[in-house]
């Protein structure tokens, strides 16, 4: 096939100021116009526009990826973002042919493009990556046609940066560590707010959460994406022991991974379906320790976090517990979560009282009420407590609301507290599917970690 006119590809670039007859979108740092006709996919690192099949195999896609923090220079980051978004997915036919380097609003611009093989298919592959702000963002564009070019050269005229270099530094440079954006590798991926006692580690091309315990350090690893077989529980019996390469289950064979393991299931506070398994694992003379995978299904991709702990250990479980409440996956739209439904009823634990948990059982009705109830010392159904209410034998009432995931509830004196909130299911081995509900306090003590405690519905 022929080059898209590839001088003119670049130079249409640099000018972003270009007038463009469709409605400007933004993602990230970019300004774009999403081509007519074109799909748009949401993607866990960024966003693709695509063309749709014209059944002869042509095609053409432009990726916009999360920008992401970089200290390096321009060269640099063009350099390690060639070799990582082009070189990691298709071949190419050599170094890219380089354009002048240019500037727009205190970003440094650099581009170059190259042919491509990909199995059967050639073609040309372009990469646009801005440094600024301490930050780099990349446009990735291919093709395996002149079909699209026009359609191309105008989403190049669209393009624009949305945010000045110059005058964001002083931003960049203050943001808080348990909330900064992540960089490259799986880094990118996630968007973290670091549980109370732990520390976040981005050295390198990995992302850990560590913290220091009296019988050793605890890591928790967040990994990059693979593609998903659709089922989570299929992803898990092959990913497994693939994580925890070298180890076999203790007392047992490795095909026994679920008969042996606790399980855990529910959604993000985003609404992507996740499934959690631990168990016993161990080396030929070895120590034994609980190892535990957790999945998220983000399209048609997996992202993994796992970690390992003593078996009697609680740190590395307290900590997954507080990520399961805040933990997003960038570049995911959020599922809408019916919170109040699943909330409406009463619920109960037999664990106390916890720093994070609720005294008594309490009821949820629809209208957006609650009362505290007085706790039974045996197993009693949803009739007893009803009649409490209607009794009026409760130890306090008020109403309740959610922003997100994120429940709100008010006494009658007006004192409000708020709790994150999270819906899920947990078994051992074989045993039945409990279902769960779990609070952890919004307004947490950022220098203690707290056990959940699990209420279940009566």
């Amino acid at each position: 096939m022929k080059p898209i006119k590839n001088i003119l590809l670049f130079n249409l670039l640099l000018m972003v100021c270009y007038t463009c007859f469709a409605q400007k979108q933004t993602f990230d740092v970019i300004n774009y116009t999403l081509p007519n006709g074109w799909d748009k996919t949401e993607m866990a690192n960024g966003i693709q526009l695509s063309t749709k099949n014209d059944g002869k195999g042509n095609y053409a896609a432009v990726v916009i990826l999360h920008s992401a923090v970089s200290a390096a220079p321009a060269n640099e980051n063009f350099t390690n973002s060639w070799e990582k978004l082009v070189k990691g997915t298709v071949s190419v036919s050599g170094e890219p042919t380089m354009q002048d380097p240019a500037t727009e609003k205190g970003w440094s611009i650099l581009s170059g493009q190259a042919s491509y093989t990909d199995g059967a298919n050639k073609g040309w592959v372009t990469l646009i990556t801005a440094t600024g702000n301490g930050k780099m963002a990349n446009v990735v564009m291919m093709t395996n046609t002149d079909k699209y070019q026009n359609q191309l050269l105008d989403f190049i005229k669209s393009l624009g940066l949305n945010e000045a270099a110059t005058a964001q530094n002083n931003k960049t440079n203050s943001v808080s560590p348990t909330n900064a954006p992540i960089g490259s590798g799986s880094k990118n991926i996630y968007s973290i707010t670091v549980p109370p006692t732990w520390s976040l580690n981005t050295g390198g091309n990995s992302l850990t959460l560590e913290k220091n315990t009296t019988t050793g350090k605890r890591i928790i690893e967040l990994m990059n994406m693979v593609r998903s077989s659709g089922n989570l529980e299929k992803d898990m019996e092959h990913l497994f022991f693939e994580v925890f390469d070298g180890w076999s289950l203790y007392n047992g064979s490795n095909n026994q991974l679920f008969e042996k393991g606790d399980h855990e299931k529910g959604v993000t506070c985003q609404g992507l379906p996740y499934y959690m398994l631990s168990n016993s694992i161990t080396k030929p003379g070895g120590d034994v320790i609980k190892a535990t995978l957790l999945l998220i299904q983000v399209g048609i991709n997996v992202a993994i976090i796992n970690t390992a702990d003593q078996i009697l250990g609680s740190e590395s479980e307290q900590a997954l517990n507080f990520l399961l409440f805040t933990l997003k996956i960038n570049g995911a739209a959020d599922k809408n979560v019916d919170y109040k439904k699943q909330l409406t009823g009463t619920w109960a634990s037999s664990s106390g009282s916890y720093g994070n948990s609720l005294v008594a059982a309490t009821s949820y009705t629809a209208e957006g009420k609650y009362y505290v109830l007085t706790q039974s010392s045996y197993t009693v159904g949803y009739d007893y407590y009803n009649d409490l209410i209607k009794s009026k034998q409760f130890k306090g009432e008020g109403v309740f609301a959610f922003k997100g995931n994120v429940l709100e509830r008010k006494t009658s004196s007006g004192v409000a507290t708020n709790y994150f909130i999270r819906f899920y299911s947990r078994k051992y081995a074989n045993n039945e599917w409990r279902n769960l509900m779990g609070l952890y306090a919004f307004n947490y003590d950022k220098n203690r970690i707290e056990t959940v405690v699990p209420f279940q519905k009566l």
